[in-house]
């Protein structure tokens, strides 16, 4: 190296300066924006680590390996911290529900620069490649929400060709933070290049760095954890955590045998048939409906769902048990199989759907219905954007969508939530409002029974059921729980009532989405105390819910059905006489070898349970798997005429 006059390193020391105060300009006063103006040790933190390697940085020539290695340590955190600054104000004004998900993502920043320091050997390269990579992200993470609503995953990235043509119907408006940030990575990359670091750490010596990094970053994370709510809105975490944790649940393969030749083959197989009927039709998921003697016996005061168990053997009925896919939350994933036909057992486990697939129309029984001159309408009295149910429901064809804003202040509720009797009286006014004669479809997600049922001072709510016998005062959230269930029991009578004495041909569909969160040792206990063994087969206890279909016209009746949620609509199409699609007539072919399925296994017909691996082979459902990852997957292939009625 060229030796350098004191009079040079004083300029250069002076340059350094000043791109460190250019910088301190720009990003100081993002750490006083969104959520950092209330967490002010994360933003004071958040500071440190971006400005330390800036300061404190050895000037001198010839400084010691070890102190450089330190350095090279120090700017690959700085260079996370920024990345992470940048990135949250672009995409959402640093405005981020939780505080642990600006460390996670300050984490998941510092894997990556680690892996390119590994690679390449020089920090200053390093930081450099990683801020112009992570600066790209922000820019298509801003411009993917800002037009679709929803952040960009890996799914986009796969689907590129599909993203340019969408984009461009966009103009792509440059904003204050969008230079704000891209001004940001360039003063820091240039102060970063502009340090005599001419040296290329050896492998001997990256090593050590990466190493404490990864021990960093592993530590970190068992401290804020890596699980992730999908029911929760994108703003709730960082970026980067975010797309990493939806990357690592989306990738989905095409199934064996998947091509032009073979779907031909299924739908000529399939033709689907033509309904005589078009009854209104309600569908009701209510929140964590369940009956929990299907998991195993306890004894109550009185009984917590009289009316619905009435209904067995009853005329123009069907009752049984419904198999879904989720346990204690995941609404989104029952109503997903119900409303598309797909399974879960097709998809990774632990998967959003609504959050990673859903990102353009697609067919499904709303379009279906619709093809059928039905008006069709969503309702769920709680926010809109739970799930992202508004972006998916208007991808789904739904023409109106009913959310709690659009119920009145003063709606009767049971503790804070509406209760399903106003709920029902919302799709009663539905009804009596229609033009006489059009065919209404209600899809109606409850909120009442949401968790949690921890014992409080809640208004409008007796918990009149309990526990008795060996439980009795053990589980005051379970008391509470099945009081919520005897509430949505007698909101059901009230509802059938109503449609028995309707003028046009209705339809009820009801089903639990999943089994609720109650104290574990609950469960536990029911399934055989804490030294049973828990396997697939026996969880699958607490992935029932009860269901029935009713009609205020002749149907067949049934009771003990045992259906999974992916087959529900297209079976109640077939018994309700609406006809089956292509796709529906498939699923029903599928149901005659493979009774159920959801993400943890499925059942043959004997009964025997096989886990969700061995579904890949199982040949019976080939044709299924590989209609499903058309429907899903495949949109430039896809014919939609095949998942409609015809």
């Amino acid at each position: 190296m060229k030796e350098e006059t004191a009079r040079q390193k004083k300029v250069r020391i002076a340059v350094a300066a000043g791109l460190t105060l250019l910088l301190a300009l720009l990003v100081l006063p993002l750490l006083w924006r969104g959520s950092l103006a209330a967490w002010r040790l994360t933003a004071g933190l958040t500071g440190v680590l971006v400005f330390l390697p800036l300061f404190a940085r050895p000037y001198r020539d010839g400084a010691k390996r070890a102190l450089l290695a330190l350095h090279d340590a120090a700017l690959l955190i700085a260079a996370s911290a920024l990345s992470l600054l940048t990135t949250e104000y672009v995409v959402k004004g640093l405005t981020v529900n939780m505080q642990k998900s600006l460390w996670q993502g300050l984490l998941c920043y510092l894997a990556l620069y680690a892996a390119l320091y590994l690679v390449c050997g020089r920090a200053r390269l390093a930081v450099c490649i990683g801020q112009a990579v992570f600066l790209v992200h922000a820019l298509v993470d801003h411009y993917v929400t800002l037009f679709r609503g929803t952040p960009v995953l890996l799914g986009d990235i796969l689907a590129i060709g599909t993203a340019a043509d969408v984009a461009e119907g966009y103009s792509v408006p440059v904003e204050k933070s969008v230079l704000l940030a891209a001004l940001a990575a360039l003063l820091f990359c240039t102060a970063v290049w502009r340090m005599r670091r001419v040296w290329r750490a050896p492998a001997r010596r990256r090593l050590p760095v990466v190493l404490a990094l990864a021990v960093l970053v592993c530590g970190g994370l068992r401290v804020t954890g890596t699980g992730i709510g999908f029911w929760q809105s994108s703003r709730s975490y960082s970026e980067i955590f975010y797309f990493l944790r939806c990357a690592n649940e989306s990738v989905v393969r095409k199934p064996a045998g998947y091509g032009d030749e073979n779907m031909a083959r299924i739908m000529e197989s399939h033709p689907g048939e033509t309904g005589e009927k078009k009854p209104n039709l309600i569908v009701v998921m209510n929140e964590s409906f369940a009956d929990l003697e299907d998991v195993g016996p306890f004894t109550t005061n009185e009984d917590y769902m009289p009316y619905v168990r009435s209904l067995a053997g009853k005329e123009n009925t069907v009752t049984g048990k419904l198999l879904v896919s989720t346990f204690g939350g995941g609404t989104a994933n029952t109503e997903f199989e119900f409303l598309t036909g797909a399974t879960m057992g097709f998809l990774p486990f632990g998967c959003s759907p609504y959050q990673m697939y859903i990102r353009a129309a697609m067919p499904t029984l709303v379009s279906s219905l619709k093809g059928q001159e039905y008006e069709a309408v969503s309702l769920h009295p709680y926010l809109a954007s739970s799930w992202s149910r508004d972006r998916v429901y208007e991808r789904f064809g739904f023409d109106r969508q009913l959310y709690e804003e659009d119920f009145a202040e003063d709606a009767a509720r049971v503790r804070y939530r509406v209760s399903d009797s106003e709920d029902y009286r919302k799709i009663y006014e539905l009804y009596e409002k229609k033009p006489e004669g059009q065919p209404l479809f209600v899809f109606n997600v409850t909120m009442q029974n949401h968790g949690g049922y921890a014992p409080a001072d809640y208004p409008n709510f007796d918990p009149k059921i309990y526990l008795t016998g060996e439980y009795e005062g053990q589980y005051p959230d379970v008391d509470n729980y099945l009081s919520l269930v005897r509430y949505s029991d007698d909101a059901v009578r009230e509802l059938i009532a109503y449609f028995e004495a309707a003028d046009e041909p209705t339809a009820i569909i009801f089903f639990g989405d999943h089994q609720p969160k109650v104290d574990a040792a609950f469960y536990t206990s029911l399934l055989g105390g804490a030294g049973q063994a828990v396997t697939s087969e026996t969880e699958q206890k607490k992935m029932v819910t009860p269901f029935f279909i009713w009609a205020n016209y002749d149907i067949a009746e049934a009771q003990d059905v045992t259906i999974s949620a992916n087959y529900l609509s297209a079976y109640a199409l077939d018994l309700l006489g609406l006809g089956a699609s292509g796709y529906d007539a498939l699923r029903l072919a599928a149901r005659e070898a493979v009774p159920a399925i959801n993400s943890f296994g499925y059942y043959d017909t004997a009964g025997a349970f096989h886990e969700v691996q061995q579904a890949a082979s199982e040949e019976s459902l080939a044709d299924y798997r590989i209609a499903q990852y058309r429907q899903l997957f495949d949109t430039k292939n896809r014919q939609d005429a095949f998942y409609q009625l015809p």
